[in-house]
């Protein structure tokens, strides 16, 4: 994948995660597209897992561990020595926890927000079509609060032509949208409350736009929109249409057709989450 692997395989790993590559597929290949056209070098690999963080944000250490080190054997086999990825929680996963888990754990982490910024800032005829439209970027509580992502993709839109207010409260002190902690799994009401509240902050100043760079957090705010007049988009759309790569909306307004888990994966995410689940279930009793 990319302009240099078909000569060569590449060693820097694009990790999509299981709600970009698992739910919505669509996403999946309009990433590809956009790493090819940026010139980002990046492979793939067929044997994708869950990195691990929703079992262990609920606690399941050991579960999180097992999954953390398939993952590191499958990069050894495949000679990964750097790891891209757009989902905030893998990345914080990858770049924060795996070195707490695994102690050889050795693979480079670099920001995908850090290198588009890069290849826009150093290329700006690769934007094809500016998008002159106020909207707000909802802050990524893994991206920003655990990894200090706050101005990158802020600064990307700034290129696309966006002019971007503020939530009231946002970068540190952003509010969260409700989709993260496993929270939509243990107590969904209280999550989807919280993603109206978010919807209701973008209406108190003035904006119909929310743009995303989690596809949770996308679809959450997407479900809870419903009927509001604000519109929620996820950073690759966005990045698509200024590139020229697509022209119509490309994320699927139901995800029920993508949902499915890999049949031949070796650690399938959903059996984990559903064992976390069922254990909760069980403490409630």
């Amino acid at each position: 994948m990319g302009l240099f692997s078909v000569f060569k395989k590449s060693s820097n790993l694009y990790f999509p995660g299981c709600a970009t590559y698992f739910k919505f597929k669509d996403n999946f290949e309009i990433y590809k597209e956009i790493f090819n056209k940026l010139d980002i070098e990046f492979m793939v690999t067929g044997k994708n897992i869950c990195c691990g963080l929703p079992a262990f944000e609920a606690g399941y250490e050991n579960e999180a561990r097992k999954l953390a080190r398939r993952n590191q054997e499958i990069f050894k086999e495949e000679q990964i020595t750097t790891i891209i990825t757009n989902s905030p929680c893998c990345y914080k996963m990858f770049l924060i926890d795996y070195p707490k888990i695994l102690p050889d754990w050795n693979i480079n982490v670099k920001s995908i927000w850090n290198i588009i910024l890069y290849k826009l800032e150093n290329n700006p005829g690769l934007i094809r079509n500016k998008i002159k439209e106020i909207a707000v970027y909802n802050d990524s509580c893994y991206l920003g609060r655990y990894c200090g992502v706050y101005e990158e993709p802020r600064k990307i839109l700034n290129l696309l032509g966006y002019e971007l207010k503020e939530f009231f409260n946002s970068k540190e002190e952003n509010f969260c949208c409700g989709s993260c902690g496993g929270l939509n799994r243990t107590d969904s009401e209280a999550a989807d409350e919280i993603a109206k509240e978010k919807i209701l902050q973008a209406k108190r100043i003035n904006v119909k736009k929310i743009i995303v760079s989690s596809l949770n957090d996308y679809e959450i705010l997407k479900k809870n929109s419903i009927g509001s007049g604000v519109e929620i988009m996820e950073f690759s759309e966005v990045l698509a249409k200024a590139l020229g790569l697509r022209k119509r909306n490309m994320i699927s307004s139901s995800v029920d057709e993508n949902s499915r888990f890999a049949e031949d994966s070796e650690f399938n995410a959903n059996e984990v989450l559903d064992e976390v689940e069922n254990k909760i279930e069980e403490l409630k009793k």
